[in-house]
């Protein structure tokens, strides 16, 4: 349960406004009936440098560590796909930097939004050569059976392996954003809560924009449509 943010061509200069507003959602983001407010689980930051993955996480509240967050987006500068996560988690006592999302598999980041209650059973579809580390979540473990079967088409494979889970699993959502570096994809899909498991999108120029909010009232945001995935 969480909100994510993803930017194609990001360039600092040009989108710090619109990070700024996303970061408000840390706090005052949309949250499920009943649970408290704040997003406030753990954070993490994707982008490509010289063509390649990296990643920073922390368990800590982004709130608390606002300074250390900006100075990481800033230190970027410029990267063809930007993905930035806030963790609201649906496992209680599981704040630690791997459960932070996006995740990393070679070149592929990927982050979650949504609850796979059952996700232990994907682990036995899953190769040793791709197998998680010990003990962590739903999130990685679905991008990891994700990965599994990972081709040179990232699209099928990606639909291919969804269909599985949403015949074989029980799920509250698999809404979710990921990147080879080059293409940036995002995908909604929910069994409750349509109100919460949104992804939004918006253009800038040569930038497309996906959020689970809109983030800014200049920009004509466009909710995407349940099941199916988007590539920008």
């Amino acid at each position: 349960m969480c909100r994510i943010l993803g930017i194609k061509n990001f360039d600092y200069r040009k989108h710090k406004e619109l990070v700024e507003n996303f970061f408000q959602l840390a706090e005052i983001g949309k949250t499920l009936k009943g649970d408290t407010k704040g997003h406030t689980d753990g954070w993490g930051i994707g982008c490509y440098e010289s063509g390649k993955a990296v990643v920073w996480r922390s368990d800590k509240s982004v709130i608390k560590e606002r300074d250390v967050f900006f100075k990481t987006i800033k230190n970027i500068k410029s990267s063809k796909v930007l993905i930035v996560h806030f963790r609201k988690s649906a496992w209680e006592n599981t704040n630690s930097p791997e459960n932070s999302h996006p995740f990393q598999y070679k070149n592929i980041l990927f982050a979650h939004n949504g609850t796979i209650y059952d996700y232990k059973k994907l682990l036995k579809n899953i190769t040793p050569k791709n197998e998680p580390s010990p003990n962590v979540l739903d999130s990685e473990v679905y991008f990891r059976y994700l990965m599994n079967s990972l081709s040179s088409d990232i699209e099928q494979t990606f639909k291919n392996s969804v269909a599985q889970i949403k015949k074989k699993n029980k799920y509250s959502s698999l809404t979710c954003i990921f990147t080879d570096g080059n293409t940036l994809y995002a995908y909604r899909e929910y069994t409750k809560s349509p109100n919460y498991y949104t992804l939004y999108h918006s253009q800038i120029g040569n930038s497309s924009i996906i959020s689970s909010e809109p983030i800014s009232s200049k920009l004509n945001w466009q909710i995407l449509r349940k099941n199916k995935l988007f590539t920008f």
